[in-house]
């Protein structure tokens, strides 16, 4: 105990001898000598701190932690992380963004002087006097710690800062000597304010908020400029102890209580009062008064910290973070984990101002549709129907995405990758996954390059069951299609519009190659190395690798946009903390032209086909509005896909298990993912004008008719005149691509026009007439197929010449081919009728003559006439009776033919003689009775001898 007390004198008499060492210099000495005056006080508080220790002893370990001290790194205080700062299209801030410290650096003129005040009055109220190190209160420390064998404080805000930014929160007395070395050499650097500004901005104030700025937003919900005096003591009593003495704990937090932060702030208004700084009646009126409920005074700390909750949009927001980490590494050419890390480090940290594409209206739109919607597909196993995450949380399949872009900026306007709001961070974003497109490819791989490359082989094509050259995905060498039928020979407008997969396959293994077709899907910024470098035939042709949803939706948008691709951006524009553009649309956003403007406008038609007529009719608006799109079901039933456009938005849409689990028998995209695109787009095109996707035709492109079978140019009429109604199509060509030759397929035949069929023997000549068959070049792939198949799939189609010109009639298996309805039966009948017309004509005539004649007309009542015209009625049609003309287009086919009957006809030949005879016999009657009543008187020899004459004339 003597020896202790012994040591405090000491160190009480040395403290005073070294008193005067430490006054307000009037003057600042020179550069060299302030190194020697700095490091003469560095050894004088290392001698009172290490004060108990032998002098020898003393000058060793001091330098000892002097020369271990660090540079005074002023970047390092300077420099610190700052929040950065992401904004909406319009310019609107969404939300902040930070890693692990939430820092908004506030100049010393944006922080309120009575916040300052706070702060000097219970941490450092000295502050303006020292030069760093308060020695005043440094020897209250030390005696204290003499007393208590520890380390207690007595930093000043220059060594807090010290701490803060360039040492350890290692509590020693190693830390203490240096930190004390380098404050006296901040203090020669910084300006009081310039420390006070640091110390505000740097210091630790709870809830991950570093800086006073984001902690009166985070607690408050205020800035700095709003505080009230009460809320400047609070933020300031934190400073002591962060975690303590925050406020959100304490209020919250069941297991704290209020009463630790009421007592703090109110020590600090006490000591504001006490050092002048407040006056007594602003003390009482901010102190917490014990009893009384503190929200009641309108004083409130908000529940949550903005770190708890997701910010607004999350979906986009994240793929934008990551759109400017990867932009960021490929600007400063950052490779691998350390350059996703330094990236992320630039974001986070960087105080960065992020300009996004996003349409806030837009997104709020889409993300409501996709949440809410309701009509989703079966899956095949119900088990499948829940997945867990890592904490057990569930996620209900199937999932659901949707992109939505301006194809005319290639701006993303909206991006919702679930079909719920995500529960924390960088929660599973589909959008910004890869998923099979399915048939969704083809605009792409197959059917755009094919009209760009100029329709090699032409616009028809083999829909048969015959394998395709280097297809390598069915052991058939061929694939199925959806329903597992086959068309023949059928045109590029039907095979998209029906998404038939043979002729897809075709185009691209057989028409453009493969390379082709990866050429222009890597021009359209697909990264999928199925498609680009491996180039498999099925990926390429029916979609079956997966590809970035977002990469999907550039690629449709370069369709919309004539031909020309522009890289998605989410971004236009990145700002650092000091306003400098490090990122810009110019720089990042790369254009390209990939089809030609004629392309597109084909293409286009062809896709609006999809949804006037097409597997995609359930996409269509309830009001008139331009749509070219196309449907995508994956192989397998492992997802559904839909991507289009209008001439304002481009949009894509995907439904399926998040593990690719298969969806129930039947599922179709025209079902269910069709509807959901036309559900997100439909809204956003309210009050849009229809208007078309050209305004004029392009140049190079022309409306040629062709046969619809050879796709050549008609041969005269022959292609038009087909017997199996084949006949042409009218569709767009590029110039370029218009065919020269005629088509070589219809050869001329004698036809029977009322079956249709090749006229046999029994044909009456005025049912003979010229039509066309087709006969299958030597080079076509349907020289493959059999006999029965090409029937089946070429209805009428004859395999050789040789084959047309051997049939005969007379064989009987060659008999289907021709008319069958025109017999040796049917022709006698007809003969027994062309003999009987004759009869019939002089019957008529006859009773015509009889019904015109002048002496009979007055006596023919219309009763008489109506029987008359009755019974050559009904002769006329039994003589007409199973007459049959050739049908006309539209008619139904005819069957068969009636064999002529005589017999009705003689019956009413009969009939109408006997009427006639009646009728008139009894005329005659009555004129010859009239003519004897008006005859005069008779004169005896004259009458005899004129009766006598009549009477003979009557024999």
């Amino acid at each position: 105990m003597k020896t202790n007390k012994k040591n405090e004198k000491e160190t009480k008499r040395g403290l005073q001898r070294l008193k005067g060492c430490f006054q307000k210099r009037k003057k600042q000495p020179n550069f060299v000598l302030s190194i020697f005056i700095t490091t003469l006080r560095i050894l004088l508080i290392s001698f009172i701190i290490l004060g108990f220790a032998g002098f020898g002893t003393f000058v060793g370990i001091a330098k000892g932690y002097l020369d271990a001290t660090p540079v005074l790194d002023l970047e390092r205080i300077e420099n610190q992380s700052e929040t950065s700062f992401i904004y909406d299209r319009y310019g609107n801030l969404i939300t902040p963004y930070y890693g692990l410290e939430n820092r908004v650096w506030a100049s010393l003129d944006e922080i309120p002087k009575t916040l300052q005040d706070a702060v000097l009055a219970v941490e450092d109220i000295r502050f303006y006097v020292h030069k760093g190190v308060d020695f005043k209160r440094l020897l209250g420390a030390v005696i204290n710690n003499l007393k208590n064998e520890s380390v207690q404080g007595a930093s000043t805000i220059t060594q807090q800062l010290i701490k803060n930014t360039l040492l350890t929160p290692e509590r020693s007395y190693k830390r203490k000597i240096q930190e004390a070395y380098l404050a006296l050499q901040l203090e020669q650097k910084y300006t009081k304010e310039q420390i006070l500004e640091a110390y505000l901005n740097t210091s630790y104030f709870g809830s991950g908020n570093y800086g006073v700025k984001t902690a009166a937003k985070d607690y408050f919900g205020k800035e700095l400029k709003d505080l009230t005096l009460r809320e400047c003591a609070i933020l300031a009593g934190i400073l002591k102890n962060p975690y303590y003495y925050d406020p959100r704990k304490n209020f919250y937090d069941p297991n704290r209580s209020p009463e630790i932060t009421y007592n703090r702030t109110n020590l600090v208004l006490r000591l504001m009062y006490e050092n002048g700084f407040i006056t007594k009646e602003e003390y009482e009126s901010a102190r917490f008064k014990h009893g009384r409920e503190p929200f009641e005074d309108g004083f409130t700390v908000i529940e949550k910290s903005s770190r708890e909750s997701l910010y607004p949009m999350p979906y986009f927001v994240e793929y934008v973070i990551l759109d400017v980490r990867d932009r960021l590494m490929e600007q400063n050419g950052w490779t691998g984990d350390e350059g996703r890390q330094k990236a992320m480090k630039l974001i986070q940290e960087g105080g960065l101002h992020i300009y996004t594409t996003v349409d806030p209206e837009i997104q709020k739109s889409v993300e409501e549709t996709v949440y809410n919607y309701k009509n989703l597909p079966k899956l095949a196993n119900n088990n499948d129907r829940i997945l867990r995450d890592n904490q057990g949380n569930e996620i209900e399949q199937p999932q659901a995405a949707a992109v939505v872009m301006d194809h005319n900026t290639g701006e993303l306007l909206a991006l919702v990758g679930g079909r719920n709001s995500p529960k924390g961070q960088f929660w599973t974003n589909r959008a910004n996954l890869s998923w099979s497109p399915g048939s969704c490819i083809k605009p792409l791989a197959v059917y755009g390059p094919f009209i760009e490359a100029g329709y090699p082989g032409g616009i028809i094509l083999e829909d048969i069951p015959v394998p395709v050259k280097g297809w390598t995905g069915s052991k058939k060498g061929y694939p199925n299609n959806y329903d597992y039928r086959f068309s023949g020979l059928v045109d590029m407008r039907t095979a998209i519009k029906r998404s038939i997969n043979i002729p897809a396959a075709r185009i691209v293994a057989e028409r453009i190659s493969t390379d082709y077709a990866a050429e222009k899907m890597l021009e359209m910024g697909i990264s999928t190395s199925a498609y680009i470098k491996d180039k498999y035939p099925a990926s390429l042709a029916l979609g079956s690798d997966a590809i970035n949803m977002v990469e999907t939706t550039a690629a449709y948008a370069t369709i919309a946009n004539k031909g020309i691709y522009q890289r998605p951006i989410s971004f236009t524009k990145v700002l650092d903390r000091d306003g400098n553009e490090i990122l810009s649309r110019e720089a990042i956003q790369v254009k390209r032209v990939v089809f030609k403007e004629s392309t597109t406008f084909i293409l286009t038609d062809l896709m609006e086909e999809v949804v006037k007529s097409g597997t995609g009719t359930t996409a269509r608006f309830s009001k008139p509005m331009h749509i070219a799109a196309k449907t995508g079901t994956v192989n397998d039933l492992k997802g559904i896909y839909f991507a289009g456009f209008t001439p304002y938005y481009t949009a894509t849409v995907w439904i399926g298990h998040d593990l690719w689990k298969p969806l129930d028998k039947g599922t179709q995209s025209s079902r269910y993912a069709a509807p959901l695109w036309k559900a997100i787009m439909e809204p956003l095109h309210a009050g849009l004008e229809n208007k078309p996707f050209y305004d004029k035709v392009p140049e190079g492109v022309v409306r040629v008719t062709v046969c619809s079978k050879s796709g050549k140019l008609p041969n005269g009429t022959l292609c038009e005149n087909d017997i199996s109604g084949h006949g042409v199509i009218t569709e767009w060509f590029p110039k370029e691509a218009v065919p020269k030759e005629k088509c070589d397929m219809h050869k001329e035949v004698n036809v029977c026009k009322i079956s249709g069929k090749l006229a046999s023997p029994y044909c009456p000549e005025e049912h003979v007439g010229k039509k066309s068959v087709i006969v299958i070049p030597e080079d076509s792939l349907l020289r493959k197929l059999s006999a029965a198949e090409l029937e089946k799939y070429v209805p009428g189609a004859f395999k050789t010449s040789a084959d047309l010109a051997s049939l005969n009639y007379q064989n009987p298996d060659d008999r289907e081919h021709f008319c069958q309805l025109h017999t040796r039966e049917w022709q006698e009948g007809e003969q027994k009728r062309q003999s009987l017309y004759q009869q019939v004509q002089d019957l008529i005539n006859r009773v015509k003559n009889n019904m015109e004649n002048p002496e009979y007309r007055k006596h023919l009542t219309n009763e008489m006439r109506k029987r008359l015209e009755k019974a050559i009625e009904d002769l006329l049609k039994s003589i007409e009776q199973g007459v049959v003309k050739p049908p006309k287009k539209g008619d139904k086919p005819i069957t068969e033919l009636p064999k002529f009957d005589p017999t009705p006809v003689e019956q009413n030949m009969s009939n109408l003689a006997d009427l006639n005879r009646s009728i008139f016999d009894a005329i005659r009657e009555k004129i010859e009775e009239d003519n004897k009543q008006h005859q005069p008187p008779e004169h005896e020899n004259g009458n005899n001898n004129n009766n006598n004459n009549n009477n003979n004339s009557g024999d």
